[in-house]
C-alpha cells in the first residue's frame, strides 16, 4: 500500500508542479504597457508671425466694440451703425484671409 502511494506521488508530482505554476501565473499579471504622454499642441494661428495683421485685428475689434456700445435711441443711427459693424466684420475676415494667404505663399 505504501508502494502505491510512492508511485502515485512520483507520477503526480510533475503534474502538480505544472498546475501550481499555471495557477500562479494566472494570478500574476504583467504590468500594463504605459503609453508615452500625449503632448497636445494648440493649433497654430495664421496670424502668428504677422504683428501688423495682429495689430489690425485688434484695432478692428476695438472699433466693433465701440460701434456696439454706441446708442442713439431706438433707431441706432438710422441703420448706419449696423452697416458699419457689418463692414468691420468683413474687414476682420479679410485680414484673416490675408494672413492665411501669407502663410501659404512665403
Amino acid at each position: 500500500m505504501i508502494e502505491r502511494g510512492v508511485r502515485w506521488c512520483r507520477r503526480a508530482a510533475p503534474w502538480l508542479a505544472l498546475t501550481a505554476v499555471a495557477g500562479l501565473s494566472a494570478c500574476v499579471q504583467a504590468p500594463p504597457v504605459q503609453r508615452p504622454p500625449v503632448v497636445v499642441q494648440r493649433p497654430r494661428s495664421p496670424l502668428d508671425g504677422h504683428p501688423h495683421l495682429i495689430a489690425a485685428m485688434q484695432a478692428i475689434d476695438a472699433q466693433i466694440a465701440q460701434l456696439r456700445a454706441a446708442r442713439n435711441g431706438d433707431d441706432g443711427f438710422g441703420g448706419h451703425r449696423q452697416r458699419a459693424i457689418q463692414l468691420a466684420l468683413q474687414a476682420r475676415a479679410e485680414v484673416y484671409r490675408a494672413a492665411v494667404f501669407a502663410d501659404r505663399h512665403p
